[in-house]
Parts: C-alpha cells; sequence; structure tokens
C-alpha cells in the first residue's frame, strides 16, 4: 500500500509494509520498530524519534531529518540516496556496510557510531559533526572532509587514510593512528 501527501503528527509509527512519498512526519515516535520493509521516498522528518529502530538493508530516497534522533539504531546494509541529516542525534548507531550516495550531515552528533566497510560513499558530506571515537576502519575516505568535524578517538585503518580531508590539528591526532610520536 501507499501512502502519499500525507501528514502524521505526534503519534507512535506502527511498522508496516507501505510506501512513504512525499509525506512528513513531525513528532512521531519510530522508536523499537523494525523499519526494513518500510519505504520512503521524498518525505521530511522533524523532530522525530528512530531510537533503538531497525532499518537494517534499508532504501532511504531523498529525504529529510531534522533534529532527529537515531540512537542506538541498526541501519546495517542500508542504501542512503540524496538523503540530509541537519542537527541530528545518531549515536551508538550501526550505519556499516552501507551505500551513501549524496549523504549530507550538518551538525550531527554521531559519537561511538559504526559506519565499517561502507561499500561506497560517494559526495557524502560531514559538516560541524561529532564522530569522537566513530569507527570506519575498512571504508575508504578518499576526497571526505571532515575539517569542520570533531574526529577525536576515530577509528581509521592506516590505508583508508588516503585523500581524506583534515586540519594540520586533527592530523596530528591521526597520527596516533600510524604509530607517530611528535615532538616539538
Amino acid at each position: 500500500m501507499e501512502c502519499r501527501n500525507e501528514n502524521f503528527e505526534k503519534i507512535i509509527f506502527e511498522a508496516t509494509d507501505n510506501d512513504y512519498n512525499h509525506c512528513i512526519f513531525k513528532n512521531v515516535d519510530f522508536s523499537t520498530c523494525d523499519l526494513s520493509d518500510v519505504y520512503f521516498e521524498e518525505c521530511k522528518f522533524i523532530n522525530c524519534d528512530f531510537s533503538n529502530s531497525i532499518y537494517s538493508k534499508y532504501i532511504s530516497k531523498n529525504n529529510e531529518y531534522i533534529n532527529s534522533k537515531f540512537i542506538g539504531t541498526n541501519m546495517i546494509e542500508s542504501h542512503l540516496d540524496n538523503v540530509c541529516f541537519k542537527d541530528c542525534t545518531l549515536k551508538y548507531s550501526n550505519l556499516s556496510e552501507s551505500v551513501f550516495n549524496k549523504v549530507e550531515f550538518y551538525n550531527c552528533d554521531m559519537s561511538e557510531s559504526n559506519f565499517i566497510s561502507l561499500e561506497k560513499i560517494n559526495k557524502t558530506v560531514f559538516n560541524n559533526c561529532k564522530l569522537i571515537r566513530a569507527d570506519f576502519r575498512k571504508t575508504k575516505l578518499d576526497k571526505i572532509d571532515f575539517s569542520t568535524c570533531d574526529i577525536s578517538e576515530i577509528m581509521i585503518n592506516i590505508e583508508d587514510l588516503k585523500g581524506l580531508i583534515v586540519t594540520s590539528y586533527q592530523a596530528v591526532n591521526i597520527s596516533t593512528i600510524l604509530g607517530l610520536k611528535i615532538k616539538d
């Protein structure tokens, strides 16, 4: 079943196998839902809670998430295409083995989240994000710009650093991954 051009506000979402197109979700509680079989396209989510929900193998196209919570969300093997997250909290989330195509993160806290083995990270933007103790191992970060982000204690494999854009201060912090000891 398809829902089109609907507005949902202040409800507790119950997982269905519906497709949602051009819908607006405001203050909707998606927490603990299994959304693996739900398809959202060109939807807007404002102040929604996705905490501890399951999005495994989820496909999200042309969606916008504003001031929403994804704490502990399981998004393994998801496909995010032309998706924007603004002022969202994605702490402790697992986005491993996913595909990112034109994904934008603005002012998001993704501390201690997993981005392990991202299959593709094409035209992805991280702007003013907290990536404290985030795990990017086995993810090629070529042309990804972390220069405006807090990347304290980030986990990255040496071979995946090539082409990563960071500030000189961040480069000193990342040098610990290489086993360097910097002396002034």
